[in-house]
């Protein structure tokens, strides 16, 4: 049986670079920047997708086919109360969902991260379950790994005891886990929309891209 994947969609960030909620900020007419890659998560062989957010977030900036797979039980929203006091917090959040889910292993995915496409999340996945001891999977920027990365339910606990913005990139280091980094060429699909100079850069990419 294969390994269970579930996604955790990291959608609680404070935005303070940007002055203003990111996630519902357009790319293209009828679009939402937070909505992009969580689509990307939907349509990925994944178990189900949690998406995690900061407490008053409106939720406008979810797709239309995402609200249906709410009702499906495929993506399921949870608030990160300490969202403010940093990522790892809202990490703990989805990883706490996830393992009621009974899930073996979490594709931790970021709500800015627009680019990356089913083709990336795809090899992620399959490396992880056709490799049973591996402790986790992360794609490769010039073999830097970065998110999108899968952590199988060793690395839970040693994630769940991070603290402020510390991402899981610092576990891949120690000598207790064993793990593969998928290296990515289009380095367009690490890029990240963390100021205004940025989303604007985004945008004109987007709208290219679709033209």
């Amino acid at each position: 049986m294969k390994r269970k994947v579930v996604g955790v969609y990291l959608a609680a960030g404070s935005s303070r670079r940007m002055g203003t909620a990111k996630q519902s900020l357009e790319i293209a007419e009828g679009v939402r920047l937070g909505g992009i890659a969580l689509l990307q998560a939907l349509h990925a062989e994944l178990h189900s997708v949690v998406v995690v957010v900061r407490e008053g977030d409106s939720l406008d900036w979810l797709p239309k086919e995402a609200h249906m797979h709410r009702l499906l039980g495929r993506c399921r929203v949870e608030i990160c109360a300490d969202a403010g006091s940093g990522m790892a917090h809202s990490l703990r959040t989805g990883i706490q969902a996830a393992e009621e889910m009974g899930a073996d292993g979490i594709l931790v995915l970021l709500a800015d991260q627009l680019f990356i496409d089913g083709p990336m999340l795809l090899r992620l996945t399959t490396a992880f379950r056709e490799e049973a001891g591996y402790d986790y999977i992360a794609s490769g920027d010039k073999g830097m790994p970065k998110p999108p990365v899968i952590l199988g339910r060793g690395m839970w606990p040693a994630a769940v005891a991070l603290e402020g913005d510390a991402g899981a990139r610092s576990l891949f280091q120690l000598p207790a886990y064993r793990g593969q980094i998928v290296e990515e060429e289009n380095q367009l699909k690490f890029m990240d929309v963390d100021t205004m100079d940025r989303y604007e850069q985004a945008k004109n990419i987007f709208m290219h891209q679709c033209m």
